[in-house]
């Protein structure tokens, strides 16, 4: 029984017939006839696909970012619509701030009346309804918090905007 040392290639090439690999390039040789390993060529075509490769992944998870800010954005106006609920069953009325306009998209709702009155309505109270305000994920530009109120405190509106839409989202209670 003969012992069987060499590789497929080394047979292959040695029996005078010349193959490729995989990528379709030919294993070079050393003078003696032994494999030295991958070509340049090969390695930087591997390389460059998984550029390539890596490249797409980010485009696609720049998406998953834009889905779970604004996912979070929903869920920050749901628990401020709670304690804004709270708050009018302990004081009959909403948290009176800013000038309501029927015409406006967001009812006329601003980011000053939700980082102050707001605030100081919903957090530092001596039965606080929050330990602190949710800010926007993103919180620059269009991409604040606002709130509003009718001047008798009896309506709110919760003004947000989301990545996905140019829409103003609106959460309104009364």
């Amino acid at each position: 029984m003969s012992q069987q040392t060499t590789s497929n290639v080394d047979k292959v090439i040695s029996n005078g017939v010349k193959k490729t690999n995989l990528l379709g390039f030919t294993p070079s040789n050393t003078a003696k006839g032994n494999l030295m390993g991958f070509t340049l060529i090969e390695l930087l075509v591997v390389i460059s696909i998984i550029g390539i490769l890596a490249s797409f992944s980010v485009v696609s998870l720049n998406g998953a970012r834009i889905k779970a800010r604004d996912a979070k954005r929903k869920a920050d106006m749901v628990q401020m619509r709670i304690a804004l609920y709270l708050y009018y069953d302990d004081n009959l009325e909403y948290p009176q701030c800013g000038t309501w306009d029927d015409e406006a998209d967001d009812f006329g709702a601003t980011a000053e009346c939700y980082n102050g009155t707001l605030n100081i309505s919903l957090t530092e109270r001596v039965k606080p309804y929050m330990a602190e305000l949710p800010i926007d994920p993103k919180n620059e530009g269009i991409y604040t918090y606002r709130y509003v109120s009718s001047a008798n405190g009896s309506e709110f509106v919760l003004a947000y905007n989301v990545e996905e839409s140019a829409e103003v989202q609106i959460i309104r209670g009364w």
